[in-house]
């Protein structure tokens, strides 16, 4: 196989995207005519601050601890004992930042040159417009939204302001593994796609029951740590506490596996599939199993996006191997990652980005492992230096999209209804794929111990998709309208922290 040049690498995965304009309805920042000058030459310093640092945001800091020709200045987080323990980690580095508590404090520093976002996914759309507001160029960590309309909100934004360079965290779009991988398939070495499968196979432990709300910390500003949300009091306190990282499995900050892991897969078999939109209909299959905790969303599912050149299949495993195990099922040896089955062979595209070719007798018959997930951060280095947009890799466009699904396929879930297992196989009877797909789904839950004779499961319904609205649309008007007025196709957010509205072709 060939080495691939920069050129190519980048004209197989890149997307373009159009212009648009820009109407702020609660705007903090004057927003004219995007800056002519920005700073990023070859040979000036580029200045990042890195916001929600807790997990994610830590590793980010890191980077630029030792990122040449770039100098971590600033660090934000709603938790002020997280930011102190930063701040000190920084110095420990020789690295003296400044530290805020108030995200909208931080954009009015105009030393910062860009921001790097990796706070709980409600945050993403809305601090990301903010940013490029406030003239600043941006790196989001996904999902890019919490739901569809605030991201396309987003896209607008970064169409608008041409001049701001946005990445998004899909760092497998920088695996020269994937792209070699996605080569092979369309020289027809293994026939045609039959399907995607995207798996996210993780140990989901239960988070406990509380007996209702709990406090919050004194060091979290509770009001900036909801920013867009809904502000109730959490109902979780597990190991982290209260407020941090269990949110991923509440409804008003997250959206499950599939939309804190998933979104990586979905993009990867996306990719795969070479489908720039949105499918033309989505049902999903689940539900949480085990030991009941407080947390809403579900811990195994199965969404299946119909595409019209090939289906993609999506997978969520919380659950171990089998009761008392710590271990996780696989499926055709890969636990996180994608499988994308064509006519000869099938390809395994593991977590870490590496790419396998594979016979359908399960013999290997190419590998490869040249990595690259680790060069998505300095690819938004580069792009900050060029000022070319076309260096990106994580387009936000194709960001946008990946994340629409996870959210499409969750809102199938949240419209469906408890039935018996054996009501789910005959519905899903006709299909082949999804039938066999959620056989091995119940072969797992019998292995956990779990009575699929007896327990119920989540069917959700076949819904139809308007990819040009990104909405629902279909003749059952009542079905219809329950899909569109979901949280997660459109929240608007509250009061200061309401999201900017966004128009295609000019103010709304």
């Amino acid at each position: 196989m060939k080495n691939w040049s920069r050129k190519e690498f980048l004209r197989a995965s890149l997307i373009g995207g159009g212009a648009s304009l820009l109407a702020g309805r609660t705007a903090l920042f004057a927003q004219g005519a995007p800056a002519v000058v920005r700073p990023g030459s070859a040979n000036s310093e580029i200045r990042v601050a890195v916001v929600g640092i807790r997990s994610q945001g830590g590793g980010h800091m890191k980077t630029y601890y030792k990122e040449p020709g770039t100098r971590l200045v600033a660090i934000c987080d709603a938790d002020s004992a997280v930011l102190a323990m930063r701040a000190a980690e920084a110095a420990n580095e020789g690295i003296k930042v400044a530290t805020y508590q108030d995200y909208r404090k931080l954009l009015e520093d105009k030393s910062i040159d860009a921001v790097v976002i990796a706070t709980p996914n409600h945050w993403h759309s809305l601090m990301t417009i903010w940013a490029l507001q406030a003239g600043k160029d941006v790196y989001v960590e996904k999902p890019l939204s919490h739901n569809v309309w605030e991201g396309r909100q987003a896209v607008e934004a970064a169409n608008y302001y041409r001049d701001r360079m946005v990445q998004s965290g899909t760092q497998n779009r920088s695996s020269l593994d994937i792209v070699q991988a996605i080569e092979y398939v369309k020289s027809g070495k293994l026939g045609k796609i039959q399907h995607a499968r995207g798996l996210c196979y993780k140990r989901r432990e239960s988070i406990g029951k509380t007996t209702g709300p709990q406090a919050v910390p004194a060091n979290i500003d509770y009001d900036l740590w909801t920013g867009p949300a809904d502000l109730v009091p959490p109902h979780r306190n597990g190991s982290r506490g209260p407020v941090h990282y269990d949110w991923h499995w509440f409804w008003n900050y997250g959206g499950g596996d599939i939309s804190n892991q998933g979104i990586h897969q979905v993009d990867v078999a996306r990719w795969f599939l070479g489908e720039d939109g949105l499918p033309p209909s989505v049902m999903s299959i689940g539900g949480r199993f085990g030991e009941p905790d407080d947390a809403e969303t579900p811990n195994t599912e199965i969404c299946v996006f119909n595409y019209k050149k090939a289906p993609l299949i999506f997978e969520v495993r919380g659950l171990p191997m089998k009761t008392g195990m710590n271990a996780m099922d696989a499926y055709k040896g890969s636990r996180v990652g994608v499988i994308v089955q064509c006519e000869g062979g099938y390809v395994q595209i593991s977590e870490s980005g590496n790419s396998t070719i594979y016979g359908n007798d399960g013999k290997k018959i190419t590998a490869f492992t040249e990595g690259g997930l680790g060069r998505h951060r300095t690819n938004f280095v580069d792009a900050l230096r060029s000022r070319k947009r076309e260096v990106l890799r994580g387009t936000i466009e194709n960001s946008h999209i990946s994340t629409a699904l996870c959210h499409f396929g969750n809102i199938s879930y949240l419209l469906g209804a408890d039935k018996s297992n054996a009501a789910i196989a005959e519905a899903i009877k006709s299909d082949p794929l999804t039938k066999e797909t959620f056989e091995r789904t119940l072969d797992h839950l019998k292995a956990n111990s779990v009575d699929v004779g007896t327990t119920q499961t989540v069917l959700g319904p076949l819904l139809m998709i308007d990819a040009k609205k990104e909405q629902f649309k279909g003749a059952d008007r009542a079905l219809v309208a329950k899909a569109n007025s979901s949280l997660l196709l459109k929240r608007e957010g509250r009061g200061a922290y309401k999201i900017p509205v966004i128009k295609s072709g000019g103010a709304s």
